[in-house]
């Protein structure tokens, strides 16, 4: 019995040391079929540095700090830049009906102004008597990118939390432009805080009302 336990152990030592071989093996075989691939730009020391020099006039951007929601996008300075000027459209939304909630401002008015220089017809909503002037401008650029064959553009005020007010803003939509081809749901706050104990119920039931609720009712 003892004789065959060190054949066996013998056998499994054996096929341990081959298995190592053959993985070393596959790996120098590997590294030399593929090689790493290493990136053809410099690595970026400095993110925040770069951020800043991203004004349109190559100057830093001042601080910018606001200390209510929702943020409002004509008092930055300088203000955000919502349009490519070198961006080349192709219809690639011609006769679409696209609907964008806060779409007055942020990432919200870009998306807007991108589906309307490609065709679509665009609706999008935003805070009552909050964003009223970022919602202007915004309906201002929507007019002057749209295309001849799509209609106006709409802007509609809404507390998207509640599920009888995105009804409304999708019964508004349907009855303006007769269908919604491409919902975006982009609406969202956020409320810093610097610790856990500082989130109250209120708060954190207004956070998931725009940023999860919403979401749900707008796609029911």
């Amino acid at each position: 019995m003892l004789s065959r336990l060190v054949a066996s152990s013998r056998v499994l030592a054996t096929r341990v040391v081959d298995h190592q071989t053959f993985t070393t093996h596959l790996r120098s075989q590997r590294k030399d079929q593929f090689p790493a691939i290493r990136p053809t730009f410099p690595a970026i020391q400095n993110p925040r540095r770069v951020f800043e020099r991203m004004a349109s006039s190559g100057n830093q951007f001042p601080p910018q700090r606001q200390e209510t929601q929702p943020g409002k996008e004509h008092v930055m300075d300088p203000t955000p830049q919502a349009a490519r000027h070198e961006y080349k459209p192709s219809d690639k939304l011609l006769d679409k009906v696209a609907l964008v909630t806060g779409g007055d401002s942020g990432i919200g008015r870009a998306v807007c102004h991108c589906f309307a220089l490609e065709g679509a017809t665009v609706a999008f909503t935003y805070v009552k008597n909050q964003e009223e002037k970022d919602a202007q401008d915004t309906l201002q650029m929507l007019k002057r990118a749209k295309s001849s064959d799509a209609k106006d553009p709409i802007a509609i005020a809404a507390d998207l939390g509640y599920d009888e007010n995105c009804k409304r803003v999708v019964d508004e939509v349907v009855n303006a432009y007769g269908r919604i081809d491409i919902l975006v749901n982009n609406a969202a706050e956020q409320y810093k805080a610097r610790s856990v104990e500082e989130i109250d119920e209120e708060r954190l039931e207004r956070v998931f009302r725009t940023n999860i609720f919403s979401y749900f009712f707008m796609v029911r």
